[in-house]
């Protein structure tokens, strides 16, 4: 596993495909939260919004990147496609935890805010679970289940605007409604990231089945 892990990050950083949806979330940082000086809570909100967009894009790109042929020959020597998924999400989610402490700093730095440990930690919680969310989609839009790109691209659109404007759908809208009224309260806050991180298993597990009967 840390060997796959490995290799996949390897082959992530050689291929550059982390480069747009890198280059966008910090775009959207610089227009999102530059100036800003309402409260730290709200611009991280934004942070979420990007951050969701960000990770699904570049969930897809990474499994897109991967070579058919050689991840079934990866997934015959790990003997499980679970694993393969499991070490392609990690990778996803690693490159995410920079991005999440960009988007803490990036709104403390160039705007000008009451800075509170609850305001970080809400910002940092609510992130990771919009890159789980994010991760989530991702997995289901790749080219894993749909192989046509342009139809790939309309699913992984509906999917973003349906967890973004219903709230029961996903953690999204009720996080960062909680962001933006002001009013984080730490149990809700670690429900909403836990069913995120639940979402993701169950992304995890459905792409898997899928795809093996593909296969």
């Amino acid at each position: 596993m840390t060997a796959l892990y490995r290799y996949l990050m390897t082959s992530v950083l050689l291929s550059q495909r982390y480069l747009p949806p890198t280059l966008i979330f910090l775009a959207a940082m610089a227009v999102g939260t530059s100036s800003d000086s309402g409260p730290l809570q709200s611009s991280y909100a934004f942070c979420v919004l990007a951050m969701l967009v960000c990770t699904t894009w570049l969930t897809v790109a990474i499994v897109n990147h991967e070579d058919p042929t050689q991840r079934k020959i990866i997934r015959v020597m790990l003997g499980d496609s679970l694993r393969v998924l499991a070490v392609t999400v990690t990778v996803v989610l690693t490159w995410c935890l920079p991005l999440v402490v960009i988007g803490l700093v990036y709104p403390i730095v160039t705007g000008k805010h009451d800075i509170t440990a609850g305001a970080l930690a809400a910002g940092a919680f609510a992130q990771l679970s919009a890159a789980m969310i994010g991760a989530s989609i991702g997995l289901l839009c790749s080219r894993l289940l749909i192989p046509r790109i342009g139809i790939a691209m309309l699913t992984a659109a509906a999917a973003l605007l349906a967890v973004l404007l219903l709230r029961w759908i996903s953690p999204i809208r009720p996080l960062m409604a909680m962001l933006s009224d002001d009013r984080v309260t730490a149990v809700p806050l670690t429900l909403l990231t836990a069913l995120s991180a639940a979402i993701l298993t169950a992304a995890l597990l459905t792409t898997r089945t899928l795809a093996d009967r593909k296969d």
